[in-house]
């Protein structure tokens, strides 16, 4: 009976460390939840929103750039990449996408366009 009560204690406890390192496998379930960190929408890590900040900064650093090269006032809200604000969006919530990708574009546009720009010469950085 002692031998039987030990081996069902080892093997509970065996069991249960086989079953924790195997939760540990893979990528990191980040929100813990059941579907091994894919976001609502069923994309891995946020790409989508991550896309969203690269391409709105990009884009307003490039139109901030090219609005003081070309004599223009400060105006990040008029360029039409501002208003579309749909530069590489390809599924989930399109209106949080709009939000991030809004927000990244007035950074990238008082960057690009604050950068110095052309004084007849070249690019001064």
């Amino acid at each position: 009976m002692k031998r039987l009560r030990m081996l069902v204690i080892a093997t509970l406890i065996a069991g249960g460390s086989i079953a924790a390192s195997a939760q540990g496998w893979g990528y990191p379930d980040r929100d813990h939840d059941r579907d091994r960190d894919r976001d609502r929408y069923g994309y891995y890590g946020n790409r989508n929103y991550s896309n969203a900040r690269d391409f709105g900064y990009q884009d307003g650093f490039n139109d901030g750039r090219n609005d003081r090269y070309t004599g223009h006032s400060f105006r990040p809200t008029h360029d039409s990449n501002f208003r579309h604000a749909d530069h590489g969006f390809y599924g989930g919530d399109r209106n949080y996408y709009k939000q991030l990708y809004r927000q990244a574009y007035e950074d990238g546009y008082q960057r690009g366009y604050n950068s110095g720009g052309y004084r007849g010469r070249g690019w001064h950085w």
